[in-house]
This record gives C-alpha cells, sequence and structure tokens, in this order.
C-alpha cells in the first residue's frame, strides 16, 4: 500500500480529532456573496540559507555524495534569495490593498490557491509556528481580515517539507486559528459549499503537486515520500472530484488547485484529467503559481488565474503578450507583473469576476500604472451554469 494511501487512511482515522476543530465558514443566505480570489503570498519571515554555505559549502557536500535536504537546497534558490526583502515587502503592501479592496466589496470569504509560506513550507516546529505567526496571522488580522475565513489549497513551496509539512498546513493551523479551513478530514484535498439565498456553489480543492511528473524526478526538490505517494495515486483525486461534481446539484462548480493547466510560461498539461472533468461539468478553474493575474478561455472553460499576492514576476505572465486566443487578460508588461487579486459575487444567475491590479508605485518610477486601482482593471461575467 503506498504511503499516499496509508497517509489518507491514517487522516480518517484522525477524523473525528481533526474534526472537534470548527473552522469559520462563509455566511450562508446571501443574494449575491463575494469571495476574494488570491495566492501565492507568504514570503514575510523566510530566512534564505547563507551565501557562504550556498555556494561553498554545499557543492563540496554535494560532491561528496552527501545527501542534502530538499529544505535546504531550496533555501539556496538564488532568485528566491534575490526577491526576498522586496517580496516581504510587497506581500505586506499588497495584503493592505487587498483588504482595501475586500472592505469595499465586503468580502465574505477568501479562496486560496496555495504556495502559502515561501521558500520551503512550514511544519510542525517553533519556526513553523513563528512562519505561521508571522506571514499569515499577523499579516491579515486587521480590519476585515479579522474574521474572513480561508479556504486553504497547497502549493508546491507548501509541500518541500514532504508530508510534516502537509499535515501541519492540513491537521495542525486550522486548531492554531479558526480562519483557516481545510475541511473536517484534514486532507489536502477537499469540498465544500458556499450557499445562498436560492443558489449554491460547490468547490474542489486538489493538490496538483501530486499530478506533476517534474516533481518525481529525483533532482526535483519536491520530490518527497509525500509527493511520491500521492503520485502514484492521483485516481484518489480524480475520481474525488468527479464523484463530488456529479454529486452536487449546485449552480456553480470551481476546481481550486494551485498549478494552472493553462498558462503564459507553462501548460501543466499533466493536470488534464481534472480539467476534463470540470469541462464536462461546466465548472470553473481557479488556480495561482504563475505570479501574475490572468484570464485563460479554452474549451467553454473560464480559468482565473491569481497568483499575484507576494512577488510579482513579468514573465509569467509572458510580460502581458497574449500568446495566442486562449489569454483574455494578462496584468503585466515589460517592467514587471501587478500585484493584486480577483473577487466573484456569486448570485443565482451569474459570476461577475473582477481583477484588482495594484499601481505598482515606487520611489523610480510607476512600473504598472493603474489610474484608479480600487475600481476592477478587467472583468466578465459567467452565465453558463454548471451541469
Amino acid at each position: 500500500m503506498s504511503s499516499f494511501v496509508i497517509a489518507a487512511a491514517t487522516s480518517l482515522l484522525l477524523a473525528s480529532s481533526v474534526s472537534a476543530q470548527k473552522s469559520l465558514t462563509a455566511p450562508k443566505g446571501a443574494d449575491v456573496l463575494t469571495v476574494a480570489v488570491f495566492g501565492d503570498y507568504g514570503w514575510t519571515g523566510w530566512i534564505p540559507a547563507p551565501d557562504h554555505f550556498c555556494l561553498e559549502v554545499l557543492p563540496e557536500l554535494q560532491a561528496a555524495n552527501i545527501t542534502i535536504p530538499n529544505e535546504l537546497v531550496n533555501d539556496c534558490d538564488p532568485g528566491d534569495k534575490m526577491y526576498i526583502n522586496n517580496a516581504t515587502a510587497l506581500q505586506t503592501d499588497t495584503a493592505n490593498y487587498i483588504g482595501q479592496v475586500c472592505t469595499l466589496k465586503n468580502c465574505s470569504a477568501v479562496v486560496s490557491v496555495g504556495d502559502n509560506f515561501y521558500d520551503s513550507g512550514v511544519d510542525f516546529t517553533t519556526g513553523g509556528i513563528l512562519r505561521f505567526e508571522e506571514a499569515w496571522v499577523n499579516m491579515y488580522a486587521q480590519g476585515i481580515f479579522s474574521n474572513l475565513p480561508w479556504y486553504q489549497c497547497l502549493g508546491n513551496h507548501d509541500v518541500v517539507k514532504g508530508q510534516a509539512g502537509v499535515d501541519f498546513e492540513t491537521k495542525i493551523l486550522p486548531y492554531y486559528d479558526d480562519r483557516w479551513n481545510f475541511g473536517t478530514a484534514g486532507l489536502p484535498y477537499w469540498t465544500y459549499d458556499l450557499t445562498g439565498s436560492n443558489w449554491t456553489a460547490t468547490f474542489v480543492v486538489v493538490d496538483s503537486d501530486c499530478f506533476l511528473s517534474s516533481y518525481q524526478k529525483n533532482t526535483s526538490v519536491y520530490y518527497n515520500e509525500y509527493t511520491i505517494g500521492c503520485h502514484k495515486n492521483t485516481s484518489v483525486q480524480v475520481d474525488f472530484l468527479n464523484t463530488t461534481f456529479a454529486n452536487s446539484k449546485a449552480d456553480w462548480k470551481f476546481l481550486q488547485l494551485h498549478h494552472p493547466y493553462m498558462s503564459s510560461a507553462t501548460n501543466q498539461t499533466d493536470l488534464a484529467p481534472l480539467v476534463e472533468i470540470v469541462a464536462a461539468h461546466n465548472g470553473i478553474v481557479l488556480n495561482g503559481h504563475d505570479h501574475c493575474l490572468g484570464h485563460y478561455f479554452n474549451n467553454n472553460t473560464n480559468f482565473i488565474l491569481s497568483g499575484a499576492a507576494g512577488y510579482p514576476q513579468a514573465g509569467d505572465c509572458n510580460n502581458g503578450m497574449p500568446l495566442g486566443p486562449y489569454a483574455k487578460f494578462l496584468a503585466a508588461n515589460n517592467n514587471t507583473a501587478a500585484n493584486g487579486l480577483v473577487t466573484m459575487d456569486i448570485s443565482s444567475t451569474s459570476i461577475n469576476v473582477e481583477y484588482y491590479v495594484r499601481d505598482m508605485l515606487f520611489i523610480n518610477g510607476d512600473l504598472y500604472p493603474v489610474s484608479h486601482d480600487l475600481t476592477p482593471s478587467y472583468k466578465f461575467q459567467i452565465t453558463q451554469k454548471s451541469t
């Protein structure tokens, strides 16, 4: 029996204790319910490995065939080491911006699309608790955030520590802060409904890390006992999505995951079995991973990208230049991608999707000018209901 199946079975045995923790949920009965969608935010508090180790000691250890923990290799990532100071400031500024938008829009919940903690996730240690406090609890504590439920999802940076990191986010953190919602079974895949006065929306969360063949190479920092096990049993999550959508009579059906099937950087075609189910039910895909805001439309399916709550990267949205007819909106230019979020106003007749793009004004100039950044820079409406 694979480690993923064993872990799932163990989680089910522990479900009675996990479900004792009651996470906050969105209010029920509204004619229109507004949710904020964003991800790729958790930079604050990450301390990279020192240059001396990364540049001098690490190569010698590797040459000596000494096994280096994935976490340590990842904490030497030269790009992320370069980003960290700006990324921390940008997460803070964007958190304030999201708070302003959500106050204006009266957001009732956050739908997270993963990468909650850069660069190597968190686990059940003092260090993990301190990171959770700094990068999430205190970062999103004021104003409208104080009682806002977050429907959570894992990203690749969240699984670097393996099963220990996954368990910490899915099983432990809901006890630490009741806004952090990972369902009642403590699993990385789960489902929840948002219910209005005369409508229902079903969301299915999956861990897309399990599907990527690139993470199964032993050179990948995401290659560990957790991803090995769940990759062998991707059918568990495919069947979960298929069964949940088939049994749901909801007006709207969403797949919530981290990696993009449609992208201006890398199309993750390993996710095709999931996307085929979404298309069959006239569903909607919510994802992050690409550090920008975008809208794609393919095979009668809307793909909503909202990965711009931390360190934006123009290349992830091809500097704002659509590569084909599928890219309908990309919040990037040759200077930068813009920070921001997506809001969805859900009702019985439609979903109004709005992209709030932050004016990227800094001391050296305005890298992505937005004249009125508390109004949507782009929006579209979905009226075709799910089946």
